[in-house]
Formats: C-alpha cells, structure tokens, sequence
C-alpha cells in the first residue's frame, strides 16, 4: 500500500516545475508544501480539499486510489465516450482476457509447491487489481456503447 506521502510525491511528478508549482496553485511556500508534506513544524498533512486540487492539477488518480485503497475499494476511470466503437471494445475485451490468462497462470505456477510466498501474492494482488479494473472498464464500455439512452 502506498503512504499519503507517497501519494501526494506520485501525484505532482508529472507536472512541471515540480513542488514550486503545485505550492503556487496551493497558495503556499515550497517550505511550506514540504513542512505539510512531511508534517514539520507543527504543519498537519494536506487536507482533502488540497489533495483535490493536486489530482485536478494533474489529471492523475493517485489520490483516489489511495483513498479507495483505504476502504477496500478500487478505481476504474470512465470511458471517453467519444472515442468508444466496437474496435475499441475489441481492444478492450482482448486485454481484459490476456490480464484474466497472466493471473491464471500465476495462480497455477504459484500454487506448484503448495504455498504462496509474499511475492507471489503481491505478484496475484496486482493482477487481480488489474482484471477486476480492466473487466469494470470494459463492462462501462460495453453499457455506454449499447446504452438505449446513447
């Protein structure tokens, strides 16, 4: 699981100039993004509403899964409705069966001696994270293409 300071350092990474702009869009210092960052100097962590600017700063989806992650739940982004066709489904449904035969075959190699090790239940975790995102993925897909209200 990642911390909240890792989420907030994964959030911002993509965005240029880094911690100097994301503070300005804060309304604050670099010192003092690093002291809520780090919880220095009597500062307290980043409150939902800054973590919220980040994410829409970024277009990234750390924050919520890091929140979902907290539940145990997950994050599946929405289909652009735009770009949706029956190529697209085709793609989608493709990955989602390759994703279904790598878990598949993990679970099988894993369970050979009998045991599975933290590595190989990380390894299982993620694929199954990726299946059951990738299978809610195609089944919006697939509501929003054949939709009655399209």
């Amino acid at each position: 699981m990642v911390n909240k300071k890792e989420m907030v350092n994964k959030t911002i990474a993509g965005v240029t100039g880094g911690k100097e702009t994301v503070a300005a869009v804060l309304g604050m210092s670099v010192d003092s993004f690093n002291n809520h960052l780090y919880e220095k100097k009597g500062s307290r962590f980043f409150n939902v509403d800054e973590l919220v600017e980040m994410a829409d700063l970024t277009h990234t989806p750390f924050v919520a899964e890091y929140f979902a992650h907290r539940v145990n739940s997950m994050v599946v982004g929405r289909p652009n409705l735009a770009e949706l066709d029956s190529v697209d489904m085709f793609d989608c449904h493709l990955h989602l069966n390759a994703v279904k035969g790598l878990l598949d075959k993990t679970i099988e190699e894993a369970k050979a001696d009998g045991v599975f090790d933290e590595q190989e239940r990380r390894v299982i975790s993620c694929l199954k994270q990726e299946y059951q995102a990738t299978f809610e993925a195609f089944m919006l897909k697939l509501d929003a293409l054949y939709s009655e209200a399209r």
